[in-house]
C-alpha cells in the first residue's frame, strides 16, 4: 500500500483545506483511535501535521484520499 507523505501526496490549496483532529479522523473513518496511530506507525494512514505545542491534526484531503484508496482496492479485488 502506498505511503502518506509529503513527497507523494500533491495538495491542492484551496478554501476547503482544514485540519481534522483525531475524534473527527475517528468520526470520519470508523477506525478506534488505536488502529490510526497503528497504520500510522506502519505508512499506511496519513501521518499528523504538528500545530503547535502538543497539537497535532490530519489534513482532512489526506483521510479522505486514504479512504478513496480503500474503496478503490476493495473494488480491484472483487
Amino acid at each position: 500500500m502506498e505511503q502518506h507523505t509529503p513527497n507523494n501526496v500533491e495538495l491542492r490549496f484551496n478554501s476547503a483545506l482544514r485540519f481534522i483532529r483525531i475524534r473527527e479522523a475517528i468520526k470520519k473513518t470508523g477506525l478506534s483511535k488505536s488502529s490510526i496511530y497503528d497504520l500510522m506507525a506502519q505508512g499506511h494512514f496519513p501521518k499528523t501535521i504538528r500545530l503547535g505545542g502538543r497539537s497535532v491534526a490530519f489534513v482532512e484531503a489526506e483521510v479522505d484520499a486514504w479512504m478513496v484508496e480503500r474503496i478503490t482496492a476493495r473494488n480491484v479485488a472483487a
